[in-house]
């Protein structure tokens, strides 16, 4: 399982560790609904956390143990600091790899400025069901956890995210 992490100031160590913890004790995750082993690859799915206090990290946590159990994705985690929630949080860094799906963790989550969580994919109908299903799937676990705070919304539901995806085919990374 990858963990990438790059420029995220402001988290405690303490709160890293257990989101390292977190991510580090899956065994590697499998599509959503699969019996057997190797059926299918995962999901590669990139969080993107533009958020800068515990209680976000903590969520985050949250998530990343939720989407684990569901053994539906493949997780990379990339923390990032922004000046707003809408500027590129990828801008200018390389892909390793291209992802099924990016979820933006938007900064103003922290401060109550921002009530979406950006799901970033392919446009929807060249995406096959089974990853249709899945982002389905992200978007309920993601409403879960973020309750309150943020509604996880897809590029068929808000221009944000379809932004995001257009920029991330762009520079490579869906």
């Amino acid at each position: 399982m990858n963990c990438l992490i790059s420029s995220y100031r402001g988290m405690s160590a303490a709160a890293l560790i257990v989101f390292l913890l977190v991510l580090g004790g899956g065994s590697g995750l499998r599509a959503l609904g699969q019996g057997a082993e190797g059926t299918s690859p995962p999901f590669q799915l990139l969080i993107v956390d533009e958020t800068q206090t515990f209680g976000s990290t903590i969520r985050l946590q949250v998530l990343a143990s939720l989407l684990n159990k569901t053994k539906g994705f493949e997780l990379t985690a990339k923390f990032v600091r922004v000046e707003s929630s809408f500027d590129d949080p990828l801008q200018g860094e390389e892909p390793e790899q291209r992802y099924d799906i990016v979820l933006i963790i938007p900064k103003g989550v922290d401060d109550g400025t921002m009530r979406q969580l950006w799901l970033a994919t392919r446009p929807w109908v060249e995406l096959p069901e089974e990853l249709r299903s899945a982002a389905e799937q992200l978007k309920v676990i993601a409403n879960e956890v973020f309750q309150g705070a943020a509604t996880a919304v897809d590029v068929t539901e808000d221009l944000i995210p379809a932004y995001f995806a257009a920029l991330f085919m762009r520079e490579g990374w869906l």
